[in-house]
Protein backbone atom coordinates (compact mmCIF):
# COMPACT_ATOMS: atom_id res chain seq x y z
CA UNK A 1 0.00 0.00 0.00
CA UNK A 2 1.21 3.80 -0.51
CA UNK A 3 0.11 5.81 1.73
CA UNK A 4 -0.14 8.95 0.22
CA UNK A 5 -3.26 11.47 -0.30
CA UNK A 6 -4.99 14.81 1.01
CA UNK A 7 -6.85 12.92 3.78
CA UNK A 8 -4.92 11.38 6.99
CA UNK A 9 -5.90 8.49 9.51
CA UNK A 10 -3.02 9.67 11.86
CA UNK A 11 -0.25 10.31 10.01
CA UNK A 12 -0.93 8.17 7.44
CA UNK A 13 -1.87 9.68 3.98
CA UNK A 14 -4.91 8.30 2.00
CA UNK A 15 -7.26 8.64 -0.55
CA UNK A 16 -10.15 9.15 0.56
CA UNK A 17 -12.55 7.85 3.80
CA UNK A 18 -16.30 7.45 4.00
CA UNK A 19 -18.95 6.11 5.95
CA UNK A 20 -18.60 2.52 4.83
CA UNK A 21 -14.62 2.31 3.71
CA UNK A 22 -11.03 3.99 3.29
CA UNK A 23 -9.39 4.15 0.44
CA UNK A 24 -5.21 4.21 -0.18
CA UNK A 25 -3.30 3.64 -3.02
CA UNK A 26 -1.80 -0.01 -4.09
CA UNK A 27 0.54 -1.67 -5.69
CA UNK A 28 -0.36 -4.92 -7.53
CA UNK A 29 2.77 -6.03 -10.07
CA UNK A 30 3.38 -2.94 -12.05
CA UNK A 31 -0.51 -1.49 -11.86
CA UNK A 32 -1.24 1.23 -9.45
CA UNK A 33 -4.74 0.65 -8.05
CA UNK A 34 -7.15 2.32 -5.95
CA UNK A 35 -7.91 -0.04 -2.65
CA UNK A 36 -11.23 0.23 -0.43
CA UNK A 37 -10.88 -1.30 2.93
CA UNK A 38 -14.39 -1.93 4.80
CA UNK A 39 -14.43 -0.20 8.08
CA UNK A 40 -15.15 -1.93 11.43
CA UNK A 41 -18.09 -0.04 12.16
CA UNK A 42 -20.04 0.16 8.38
CA UNK A 43 -23.95 -0.96 7.82
CA UNK A 44 -22.69 -3.22 5.23
CA UNK A 45 -21.65 -6.87 5.77
CA UNK A 46 -19.23 -6.42 2.82
CA UNK A 47 -18.18 -5.31 -0.63
CA UNK A 48 -19.52 -7.81 -2.72
CA UNK A 49 -22.92 -5.66 -3.76
CA UNK A 50 -20.56 -2.44 -4.42
CA UNK A 51 -18.42 -4.74 -6.30
CA UNK A 52 -20.98 -5.98 -8.91
CA UNK A 53 -23.15 -2.67 -9.16
CA UNK A 54 -19.43 -1.32 -10.22
CA UNK A 55 -19.27 -4.22 -12.58
CA UNK A 56 -22.54 -3.59 -13.96
CA UNK A 57 -21.73 0.21 -14.47
CA UNK A 58 -18.42 -0.52 -15.82
CA UNK A 59 -20.39 -2.45 -18.74
CA UNK A 60 -21.75 0.11 -20.43
CA UNK A 61 -18.62 2.14 -20.10
CA UNK A 62 -19.20 4.03 -16.34
CA UNK A 63 -17.27 4.11 -13.59
CA UNK A 64 -14.02 3.30 -12.53
CA UNK A 65 -13.42 -0.24 -13.39
CA UNK A 66 -14.04 -2.83 -10.44
CA UNK A 67 -10.92 -5.71 -10.83
CA UNK A 68 -11.61 -8.34 -7.77
CA UNK A 69 -12.91 -7.76 -4.31
CA UNK A 70 -13.32 -9.91 -0.86
CA UNK A 71 -15.58 -10.02 1.98
CA UNK A 72 -13.30 -6.27 3.26
CA UNK A 73 -12.16 -5.00 0.01
CA UNK A 74 -12.46 -4.05 -3.10
CA UNK A 75 -10.27 -3.50 -5.63
CA UNK A 76 -10.33 -0.58 -8.23
CA UNK A 77 -8.80 1.25 -11.07
CA UNK A 78 -7.04 4.15 -9.88
CA UNK A 79 -7.96 7.38 -11.52
CA UNK A 80 -5.91 10.34 -11.08
CA UNK A 81 -8.68 13.09 -10.98
CA UNK A 82 -10.04 16.66 -9.93
CA UNK A 83 -13.37 17.32 -8.63
CA UNK A 84 -15.57 18.89 -11.25
CA UNK A 85 -16.40 21.96 -9.03
CA UNK A 86 -12.47 22.63 -9.76
CA UNK A 87 -12.81 21.48 -13.12
CA UNK A 88 -15.54 24.18 -13.93
CA UNK A 89 -13.38 27.24 -12.09
CA UNK A 90 -10.43 25.96 -13.94
CA UNK A 91 -11.95 26.83 -17.43
CA UNK A 92 -10.43 29.79 -19.67
CA UNK A 93 -10.36 31.19 -22.79
CA UNK A 94 -13.12 31.54 -25.62
CA UNK A 95 -13.53 27.64 -25.50
CA UNK A 96 -14.68 27.72 -21.79
CA UNK A 97 -18.14 27.40 -23.11
CA UNK A 98 -18.05 24.46 -25.31
CA UNK A 99 -15.75 22.55 -23.45
CA UNK A 100 -18.92 23.13 -20.22
CA UNK A 101 -21.50 21.99 -22.44
CA UNK A 102 -19.61 19.21 -23.82
CA UNK A 103 -19.03 17.82 -20.08
CA UNK A 104 -22.11 18.38 -19.07
CA UNK A 105 -23.83 16.72 -22.14
CA UNK A 106 -21.46 14.07 -21.10
CA UNK A 107 -22.04 13.46 -17.36
CA UNK A 108 -26.03 13.70 -18.53
CA UNK A 109 -25.72 10.75 -21.30
CA UNK A 110 -23.89 8.64 -18.41
CA UNK A 111 -26.87 9.23 -15.71
CA UNK A 112 -29.36 8.65 -18.48
CA UNK A 113 -27.63 5.37 -19.46
CA UNK A 114 -27.76 4.38 -15.75
CA UNK A 115 -31.21 5.63 -15.62
CA UNK A 116 -32.30 3.04 -18.80
CA UNK A 117 -30.26 0.41 -17.15
CA UNK A 118 -32.48 1.02 -13.71
CA UNK A 119 -29.38 1.71 -11.84
CA UNK A 120 -29.91 4.35 -9.09
CA UNK A 121 -26.55 5.85 -8.13
CA UNK A 122 -27.92 6.81 -4.80
CA UNK A 123 -25.51 9.79 -3.89
CA UNK A 124 -25.72 12.28 -7.13
CA UNK A 125 -27.95 14.96 -4.81
CA UNK A 126 -24.52 15.90 -3.76
CA UNK A 127 -21.84 14.90 -6.19
CA UNK A 128 -19.15 16.96 -5.11
CA UNK A 129 -17.18 13.78 -5.30
CA UNK A 130 -19.03 11.01 -7.08
CA UNK A 131 -18.89 12.84 -10.07
CA UNK A 132 -15.38 13.81 -11.10
CA UNK A 133 -12.90 14.73 -14.23
CA UNK A 134 -10.17 12.72 -15.86
CA UNK A 135 -8.09 14.89 -18.46
CA UNK A 136 -12.03 16.56 -19.44
CA UNK A 137 -13.50 13.32 -19.55
CA UNK A 138 -15.72 12.91 -16.53
CA UNK A 139 -15.82 9.55 -14.70
CA UNK A 140 -19.02 8.74 -12.14
CA UNK A 141 -17.45 6.97 -9.54
CA UNK A 142 -18.49 5.20 -5.99
CA UNK A 143 -21.40 2.89 -6.12
CA UNK A 144 -21.43 2.01 -2.73
CA UNK A 145 -24.72 3.78 -1.94
CA UNK A 146 -26.25 2.37 -5.38
CA UNK A 147 -29.34 0.16 -6.21
CA UNK A 148 -31.50 -1.79 -8.59
CA UNK A 149 -34.50 -1.54 -6.07
CA UNK A 150 -35.51 1.68 -6.53
CA UNK A 151 -36.43 4.08 -9.00
CA UNK A 152 -33.18 5.86 -11.07
CA UNK A 153 -32.81 9.42 -10.54
CA UNK A 154 -30.22 10.04 -11.80
CA UNK A 155 -30.40 12.67 -14.69
CA UNK A 156 -32.47 14.39 -12.14
CA UNK A 157 -30.46 14.76 -9.15
CA UNK A 158 -26.81 15.19 -10.97
CA UNK A 159 -28.45 18.39 -13.43
CA UNK A 160 -30.51 19.65 -10.46
CA UNK A 161 -26.92 19.76 -8.30
CA UNK A 162 -24.83 21.01 -10.89
CA UNK A 163 -27.17 23.57 -12.30
CA UNK A 164 -29.66 24.36 -9.86
CA UNK A 165 -29.00 23.97 -6.02
CA UNK A 166 -25.48 22.52 -5.63
CA UNK A 167 -22.19 24.64 -4.66
CA UNK A 168 -21.33 25.48 -8.40
CA UNK A 169 -24.47 25.79 -9.90
CA UNK A 170 -24.57 29.83 -10.06
CA UNK A 171 -21.10 29.22 -11.99
CA UNK A 172 -22.12 26.03 -14.38
CA UNK A 173 -25.52 27.76 -15.28
CA UNK A 174 -23.15 31.05 -16.38
CA UNK A 175 -20.23 28.83 -18.17
CA UNK A 176 -23.41 26.75 -20.15
CA UNK A 177 -24.98 29.66 -20.71
CA UNK A 178 -28.49 29.13 -19.19
CA UNK A 179 -29.97 31.99 -17.80
CA UNK A 180 -32.81 30.45 -16.12
CA UNK A 181 -33.36 27.87 -13.66
CA UNK A 182 -37.60 28.12 -14.60
CA UNK A 183 -36.56 26.27 -17.75
CA UNK A 184 -34.00 23.56 -16.26
CA UNK A 185 -36.44 22.63 -13.60
CA UNK A 186 -39.90 22.29 -15.84
CA UNK A 187 -37.76 20.39 -17.97
CA UNK A 188 -36.37 17.90 -15.49
CA UNK A 189 -39.85 17.84 -13.98
CA UNK A 190 -40.56 16.92 -17.60
CA UNK A 191 -38.00 13.99 -17.43
CA UNK A 192 -38.79 12.98 -14.44
CA UNK A 193 -42.45 12.19 -15.20
CA UNK A 194 -41.55 9.91 -18.22
CA UNK A 195 -37.84 8.99 -18.40
CA UNK A 196 -38.70 8.84 -22.55
CA UNK A 197 -36.06 9.65 -24.74
CA UNK A 198 -38.53 12.49 -25.76
CA UNK A 199 -37.94 14.30 -22.66
CA UNK A 200 -34.67 13.72 -21.95
CA UNK A 201 -34.07 15.02 -25.70
CA UNK A 202 -36.29 17.62 -24.77
CA UNK A 203 -34.51 18.23 -21.58
CA UNK A 204 -30.59 18.64 -23.85
CA UNK A 205 -32.48 21.06 -26.04
CA UNK A 206 -33.54 22.91 -23.42
CA UNK A 207 -29.75 23.39 -22.22
CA UNK A 208 -28.86 23.71 -25.62
CA UNK A 209 -26.72 20.32 -25.43
CA UNK A 210 -28.34 18.65 -28.48
CA UNK A 211 -25.77 20.34 -30.35
CA UNK A 212 -22.58 19.54 -28.53
CA UNK A 213 -20.52 17.20 -30.61
CA UNK A 214 -19.69 13.99 -28.46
Amino acid sequence: MIFEGKSKIGSLGILGIGTVSVVVRSEVGEEVLALKIRRTDANRPGMKEEFDLTRLANRIGIGARAVSHTKDLLLLEYIDYIELHAWFKSLKGPNRRAMAREILHRILNQCRKLDIMGLDHGQLSNLRKHIVVVNGFPYIIDFESASLNRTPKNVTTAAQYILIGGKMSALARRLVGVKKREVVLAALREYKETKSDVSYSHLLEELRLNLTKL
